[in-house]
């Protein structure tokens, strides 16, 4: 977890947007502590130190066309004759919020590309 610099940057940038929000001054006079003190100061010690899954997997099966992609564009698992992937992993990034809605639209896009396949 965290070994790209994207990834980190990513999470340092939330942390501070959340900071921002929690000492605006409309939510500053029911801040009474902070709950999580950042360790020594450092956003990316920190980061790294609590960074953890909730459990919401994705990207691990890449859709698309580089050398890095497990499925195309019709769902269909390079390499390997009449296999599909229609979940999350298919995401080639990581949604910026549930990944509910991202997995409904591909399951409906499945069904649409195997009626089509299947003439039903």
């Amino acid at each position: 977890m965290l070994a790209d610099s994207r990834d980190v940057n990513a999470v340092i940038a939330g942390v501070q947007l959340c900071q921002e929000i929690a000492d605006s001054a409309p939510l500053r006079p029911y801040i009474k502590r902070v709950a999580a003190p950042l360790c020594g100061g450092d956003l990316e010690d920190y980061v790294r130190a609590t960074a953890q899954s909730y459990w919401h997997q994705t990207c691990t099966a890449k859709m698309g066309q580089d050398d890095r992609a497990v499925v195309d564009g019709d769902l269909r698992v390079y390499g390997i004759e009449r296999l599909r992937i229609a979940d999350g992993s298919i995401m080639p990034r990581i949604a910026t919020g549930d990944t509910m809605a991202p997995c409904m639209v591909i399951g409906e896009r499945a069904g649409e590309i195997l009626k089509a396949d299947h003439d039903l």
